[in-house]
């Protein structure tokens, strides 16, 4: 398993005491007649909105599942910090285990820096399916940069420049809180394996979403609801799938995993709308009728949501095993100026689960499946045993019989694309500068947008 195009590639051996167990790391019985899995995770989708919606008839694809399938509220994990959550259900296992337990890792020089993937301490789940003869497309994963070299398509959470911007503005306000300072990564890498593989613009989604964008002309908002920046959440996750969409027709990979961020960010801006006006302060406290079209665009932000999943659901059979999820739910709460939903506390922390496809009854329910539970599930449908030392299990409605454990995966090699430049950030500062989010400002002044990219 190579890289390509002659990039560099930094190979990482997992050992973390794997030679003492017999078998530990060895690549499952490569396979490629198991069925299809497909994983779309939706960050920030909470069961209070999903619920109400589905039955309301407002999320035809979501409700199609479960009636398919299984739903319900997903267990989630304190602290409600998406890196580590997404690496949990990426890996089965705990963030102390995984290596990822924040946004930004501090030294006892009070330097900070970003979290990536060369931090990641364990296998996910596309790296044990790569050596076990099955091809993954990975879109827009969190923490999924610098790509890793599998045998099928991986497009970073880098790929696009104005989520990497994102990323290094929270990065500097959680250095902040703990009085650090960022320090950016001078190395670079490519931002997708392989390094040269085309990203369709979204364009070549078709038809477009029924959905409209509701921040772009029409009514008006609040003022502290910025408009812009809440309709570019529409057109990045749009591009999102039409990159997706783009893997599976040229690729039909086995496994192919998908992260959606629009929600959470939209909701930290709109979630006060659907809470009690008197949980907020006088200047967060729109009329009733500024009120009911702030919640309506949350909700149409839902729709709009669901519309993209069945674009990425119609493309697998009802044998597949489809899994959509979000690693966490929403709350009230004023996390800084005109910021109104929030995930820190337990009322936020479950997130949603729907899955459906062979060895699921129709309409069954979750159980206590948490978000470790994902890995074990989707190797137990696929026949390959779970990792012993995985901290989640194959989530009780599936009904099929898992192998019996391996000790670990964890010897398993992986192979991040290296330290050549991507050639992607002046291109970064100059798209955001084309949108308006730098005029007038340096790079590192831009803070405004960390209120609406709040993990």
């Amino acid at each position: 398993m190579g890289p390509g195009g002659g990039i560099r590639v930094v190979a990482a051996t997992l050992a973390l005491g794997c030679a003492s167990l017999p078998g530990c790391g060895d690549p499952p019985e490569p396979t490629r007649s198991r069925g299809r899995v497909l994983i779309v995770g939706i960050d920030g989708a909470s069961p209070r909105l999903t619920g109400p919606l589905a039955r309301e008839g407002r999320l035809p694809q979501l409700r199609a599942i479960a009636e398919q399938g299984a739903s319900g509220a997903l267990r989630s994990i304190q602290p409600l910090l998406s890196p580590r959550i997404w690496t949990s259900v990426a890996t089965g296992k705990t963030p102390e285990r995984h290596g990822i337990v924040g946004w930004v890792d501090v030294d006892v020089g009070g330097r900070a820096r970003l979290y990536t993937a060369r931090d990641r301490r364990v296998p996910a789940l596309w790296t044990i399916a790569s050596q076990a003869g099955l091809e993954a497309g990975v879109v827009n994963w969190l923490l999924s940069f610098p790509p890793e070299a599998i045998d099928g398509v991986m497009i970073s959470d880098h790929a696009l420049p104005r989520e990497r911007q994102s990323k290094r503005i929270l990065g500097r306000r959680f250095a902040r809180e703990r009085d650090a300072e960022l320090i950016l990564d001078a190395s670079q890498a490519p931002v997708r394996h392989p390094p040269d593989w085309p990203l369709p613009d979204s364009a070549q989604l078709a038809p477009r979403p029924r959905v409209a964008n509701p921040f772009v002309g029409g009514a008006d908002f609040p003022p502290w609801v910025p408009r812009e920046n809440l309709a570019e959440h529409y057109r990045v996750d749009e591009q999102i799938v039409a990159w997706a969409l783009a893997v599976d027709e040229a690729r039909s990979p086995d496994l192919l995993m998908v992260l959606l961020q629009g929600i959470d960010r939209v909701s930290h801006r709109l979630w006060g709308n659907l809470e009690p006006a008197e949980l907020y302060p006088e200047a967060l406290r729109p009329d009733p009728t500024a009120r009911a079209r702030g919640a309506e665009a949350l909700r149409s932000y839902y729709e709009f949501t669901d519309e993209l999943v069945g674009r990425l659901v119609e493309r697998f059979g009802p044998e597949d095993l489809v899994i959509v999820l979000s690693d966490h739910g929403f709350e009230a709460g004023v996390l800084r100026a005109g910021v109104t939903g929030a995930h820190e506390t337990d009322a936020a922390s479950e997130g949603v689960l729907f899955a459906r496809g062979r060895g699921i009854a129709p309409g069954s329910g979750i159980g206590s499946t948490t978000v470790f539970d994902i890995v074990p599930t989707v190797l137990a449908w696929w026949g390959l045993p779970p990792g012993a030392d995985m901290d989640g299990k194959p989530a009780p409605f599936l009904q099929v019989e898992a192998p019996d454990p391996v000790p670990s995966y964890d010897g398993l090699a992986v192979e991040l694309l290296g330290d050549e430049p991507s050639g992607n950030e002046r291109r970064i500062q100059e798209q955001l500068r084309a949108l308006g989010y730098l005029e007038g400002l340096e790079l590192e002044d831009v803070e405004s947008e960390a209120e609406q990219v709040r993990p």
